[in-house]
């Protein structure tokens, strides 16, 4: 008899070392995958405002975010990244984005660890392997992991409370189920401190405490059910008061709507947003995709476990029943409240690593009446979801592509010596983002930011609010004035500044990086001589007709792709600055021409726009001796060959025929 105990103790053993060793792999696979180019999407203004959060004193973040008034968001998500980037200062590494991040990819890693526990415990290896697998891969949850949001962060403070809850249910002793039930108080507080969302689990630990009571034959059950009840009751104490402050906070806003309006167009988006999210494949294969898992998910949460296997501790139909339906019902009811409580995808993230238990749970269940089929299933559900990682890391999952807008404005900021002044002006709540980037590259004091109002701007404000903060920049002394426009919606949706400056100053450029309009004003146009320049400036003092002189041209682009999906796709731009002399009076209103010429003919073509300098300044208007400064952008070809070319500018009259003769700018590299 010892002799067989012994043999079932090293059985056991080798089953663990072999578990523990597959689990290793898995939360290696998620480590990879969450630390994979984690600096490729810049931050945006979620982001921003965490990191303004995280900046600040410790005592300062409480007493802001507590009361949920200036921010929606509790605060110990934002004390967790300001600890992280008091980790990260002695490595000179608190204000880079890749490590920033790592703080969500370590938690994310702890998700898949997690769940692969309470996976394991309550069903079994097999399946808690597989459920770490797909958490591991999960497209929505590996993004999340590489936001500054604490979206993520609160999945896994509950998973493991979840877990918590299951190894003190199963505990032994009387002293380990005070220490995992003070666990489960700690991981669930942190949870509902971080995102009020979490408050929809809470319920479903406490029918699982009832479920377990009623359905499990346990020595000490009544004693496990009240420490557990205890544990519940102090995690609802510690969040009463950040409850109430929601309550007030949220009772005078949002629009109500219909408890279970469209639910089951909800759960299929809630389903898509859970395993495949936001692939661009055929619609046919997304919804063949998208069956494939729902079958498997309800052959989890259905089928029961064979007769034949080992008992298990727990039921884990409850569990999942529990942990996926309680949060799914209350936020249906609480439409009648508030249309918006599913209007993001971020807002239940917390329910896919169960989603994904139950179809690892279906899978192996069906491998136990049909191995193959559940070797087959297995491999098809992991080959989805990593199929559907990849569109993490392309262009159009950019948010707000930051980086790429501010980048601009430094490469200008520094190929413009003869335009040192250069100033960049918010209209509306995102300037943070940019200062976050320009910041590491400017002084301020030489390269201000204005933010001219908060708010919601209306026409009369014009005059008022829009016009004296911007006047007072043309004062400065400044060259160039950026403008940066993002999420207008209730701020300044007619575009009541952009107006403003395109009637007072003429346009330099438009880009459109994700999210982002970006555009360029000269404040300054017309000179009496001609700045100091560039090195790269080339003077061709070439009449290009009679009484109209090239005095200068830059291009500030020398090297471009001819496929670009940045800054306005599909193709580059070149950018040419362009310094314009008036040797005699001049009768006609012209406008200047630019190509990108190779043997073959044109490459590009420069873009009009109604607010260009000559069209805003007249030709006609010109003193004689006059400079003027011109900035186009000439569209390229996607399909321009790589090589050099030259910049040829010429100028057509107001009837829009050539006239005159083409000079030669200078050349641009097309890469």
């Amino acid at each position: 008899m010892a002799t067989l105990q012994r043999v079932r103790a090293w059985t056991q053993n080798q089953r663990w070392w072999t578990f523990s060793r597959a689990l290793l792999l898995v939360l290696l696979l998620a480590a990879i995958v969450r630390c994979w180019q984690l600096a490729y999407h810049s931050v945006w203004f979620d982001e921003a405002v965490s990191l303004q959060w995280a900046t600040s004193d410790p005592a300062f973040i409480w007493q802001k975010t507590f009361p949920l008034v200036e921010e929606k968001h509790p605060p110990i998500y934002f004390l967790g990244l300001h600890y992280w980037r008091v980790l990260l200062t002695p490595l000179g590494l608190a204000n880079q984005d890749a490590a920033l991040r790592g703080f969500g990819s370590l938690l994310g890693v702890l998700t898949v660890w997690g769940i692969m526990l309470l996976a394991r415990r309550v069903s079994d290896q097999r399946t808690a392997l597989l459920t770490g697998l797909l958490v591991a891969l999960s497209p929505v949850m590996v993004w999340y992991s590489q936001e500054l949001r604490m979206f993520q962060p609160a999945a896994s403070a509950l998973i493991w409370g979840a877990y918590c809850l299951a190894r003190a249910w199963d505990a032994t002793t009387a002293q380990r189920a005070i220490g995992w039930w003070l666990g489960m108080v700690v991981t669930l507080t942190a949870a509902l401190y971080s995102y009020l969302f979490s408050a929809f689990l809470l319920p479903a630990a406490g029918l699982t405490l009832l479920g377990l009571l009623v359905s499990t034959k346990q020595d000490r059950r009544g004693q496990r059910f009240t420490g557990g009840a205890a544990a519940l009751a102090i995690t609802g104490i510690l969040f009463l008061p950040l409850a109430y402050n929601a309550w007030i906070v949220n009772s005078s806003e949002g629009d109500p709507g219909r408890a279970f309006a469209d639910a089951g167009a909800t759960l299929w988006r809630l389903l898509r947003i859970f395993t495949i999210w936001r692939v661009d494949w055929p619609q046919s294969v997304i919804t063949a995709g998208l069956l494939v898992m729902a079958i498997f998910i309800a052959l989890g949460l259905l089928l029961p476990w064979r007769r034949d296997s080992a008992p298990l501790s727990q039921p884990a139909r409850l569990w999942l029943w529990l942990w996926i339906g309680i949060p799914l019902l209350i936020g249906n009811l609480l439409l009648a409240r508030s249309a918006s409580v599913f209007a993001e995808d971020r807002y239940f993230i917390y329910l896919a690593p169960f989603v994904l238990w139950a179809a690892a749970r279906g899978i192996v269940i069906l491998g136990q009446r049909m191995p193959w089929l559940g070797v087959g299933s297995g491999l098809l559900v992991i080959g989805i979801m990593a199929a559907a990682l990849p569109r993490l890391w392309t262009p159009p999952m950019q948010r707000e592509n930051w980086r790429a807008a501010s980048a601009y404005i430094s490469a200008y900021h520094h190929r413009s010596p003869s335009l040192p002044d250069t100033v960049v002006a918010h209209v509306d709540y995102t300037r943070l983002p940019l200062e976050w980037y320009l910041r590491q590259q400017f002084d301020f004091a030489a390269l201000p930011i204005y933010f001219p109002y908060g708010g919601t701007l209306t026409p009369e404000q014009i005059d008022g609010v829009i016009a004296p903060p911007l006047e007072g920049i043309v004062e400065t002394g400044a060259a160039t004035l950026w403008l940066t426009q993002s999420h207008l919606e209730g701020v300044d949706e007619a575009h009541l500044v952009e107006g403003w400056l395109n009637q007072h100053f003429p346009l330099v450029t438009e880009l459109y990086p994700s999210g982002i309009k970006l555009s360029g004003y000269a404040l300054q146009s017309r000179f009496s001589a001609l700045p100091r320049l560039s090195p790269a400036a080339v003077y061709p003092a070439a009449e290009v007709m009679l009484g109209l002189q090239l005095a200068a041209c830059e291009i500030l682009t020398p090297r471009v792709a001819a496929q670009e999906d940045q800054m306005h796709p599909p193709s580059g731009w070149v950018h040419v600055r362009l310094w314009w002399r008036a040797t005699s009076p001049l009768a006609d209103n012209y406008i200047a021409t630019a190509d990108v010429v190779g043997p073959e003919g044109a490459w590009g073509v420069r873009l009009y726009r109604a607010n260009e300098a000559l069209r805003r300044w007249p030709t006609s208007t010109w003193q004689v001796g006059e400079i003027v400064r011109d900035e186009i952008d000439i569209n390229l070809n996607p399909i321009t060959p790589a090589r050099d070319y030259p910049v040829m500018i010429g100028v057509m009259d107001s009837a829009g025929q050539p006239i005159g003769q083409q000079t030669t700018c200078g050349q641009v590299r097309v890469e």
